[in-house]
């Protein structure tokens, strides 16, 4: 698609959403790599469109937590409309980054974190909840900010999903491990 094909597309695809549902998330795939001028405007439309929550994937898990929190930090200041918005990561672990990169996310004005239990997810999985909730419990002074979790529940929930998905997880896993 040409960039303005895409952003015919975008502003179609909200509308429509938008039609059906008051809440619609919009998720630029891929946007760690993307041109961020060019990113700032296709969310800016998808604003207009009606989207209340912008998804930002690092989809294949390839940024740094530097680089992801620049990003989020950059949409925030140029992104017309966006305080209408919650600002959402959603990161992927290929290089084994995404619960840093969640958390720079955090830290750079994003307030929702897209996250799994035990880090599941397609490929090398995505960022774990029980380490984005515990880092952010556990450093309260740090993060500024709070998640409303019951932080006893976690490893409970951690057992579950594993007896459910079949998938163990291992010994030395950092706080359910």
């Amino acid at each position: 698609m040409t960039r303005q094909e895409v952003i015919e597309k975008v502003r179609e695809m909200v509308s429509y959403a938008r039609s059906l549902c008051p809440d619609i998330e919009f998720s630029p795939e891929d946007a760690g790599r993307s041109d961020p001028q060019f990113l700032y405007q296709v969310l800016a439309e998808a604003i207009k469109a009606g989207a209340t929550t912008l998804n930002i994937p690092d989809t294949v898990g390839y940024t740094t937590p530097d680089e992801y929190a620049k990003l989020i930090a950059g949409i925030i200041q140029n992104t017309p409309g966006i305080e209408k918005c919650i600002v959402s990561t959603h990161c992927h672990n290929d290089l084994g980054l995404a619960t840093a990169n969640t958390l720079a996310g955090l830290q750079a004005g994003a307030r929702q974190a897209e996250v799994s239990v035990n880090g599941i997810g397609e490929r090398a999985g995505n960022a774990a909840l029980e380490e984005v909730v515990m880092a952010i419990h556990t450093r309260p002074h740090f993060y500024n900010m709070t998640t409303g979790i019951d932080t006893t529940q976690i490893a409970r929930v951690s057992k579950l999903v594993s007896n459910y998905t079949g998938i163990s997880v291992q010994p030395n896993k950092a706080i359910v491990g």
